[in-house]
């Protein structure tokens, strides 16, 4: 699925993007066993988030995860050929209930990070707290608050389907928030 959709980021305030000239492209990643989302944001020199492309790599559950493993690596290898990403962001691996299914979560960040780590691209992790922050500005704010805000700032028509692309797309946004103001700040610290 590919979309190009802009926004100017100019009405944000104090949670800016702004940067200089150079521009970011992100993809971000939302691991899962059953679909990987993923979701391609550029940042422009004009303080414009920019949506490249975003949609989710389905598996099958009745396939073994050693061969859905290999297909999300494959999926997100191409994707990274492909967009030429600066950057990759995944989300941190939080608490879990049942074990065997944060074991299954690890294994797919572990062929997220491998995937970019091969093609000699920057891996960065963000906490769900972090990642709902940078996009809502609430740590504890609702999935759907999350993808109505990921719309919004990416001026889509429509919230991004699968919802694990939406939440890929929130990550990558997280991860330009996060460079535009460590940017800032070593400017300023010059």
């Amino acid at each position: 699925m590919q979309r190009i959709h802009t926004v100017n980021l100019e009405p944000l305030s104090s949670t800016s993007l702004l940067v200089d000239s150079q521009k970011m492209r992100v993809l971000g990643i939302d691991c899962g066993t059953e679909c990987t989302g993923y979701g391609v944001v550029e940042l422009d020199g004009c303080q414009k988030l920019e949506c490249v492309s975003y949609g989710g790599i389905r598996l099958s559950p009745r396939d073994p995860l050693p061969q859905r493993l290999s297909a999300i690596f494959d999926r997100l290898s191409s994707l990274i050929q492909q967009h030429q990403p600066d950057r990759v962001a995944i989300e941190e691996i939080f608490y879990a209930v049942n074990g065997k299914s944060a074991l299954k979560f690890g294994q797919v960040r572990g062929v997220a990070m491998l995937a970019a780590s091969s093609q000699k691209i920057n891996v960065a992790e963000y906490a769900p707290l972090t990642i709902k922050s940078a996009v809502v500005g609430y740590g504890r704010a609702e999935k759907e608050q999350v993808q109505l805000m990921v719309a919004r700032l990416l001026n889509l028509q429509e919230i991004p389907q699968p919802a694990d692309a939406a939440d890929a797309l929130a990550i990558a946004i997280c991860d330009l928030h996060t460079w535009s103001t460590l940017r800032r700040q070593n400017a300023v610290a010059r």
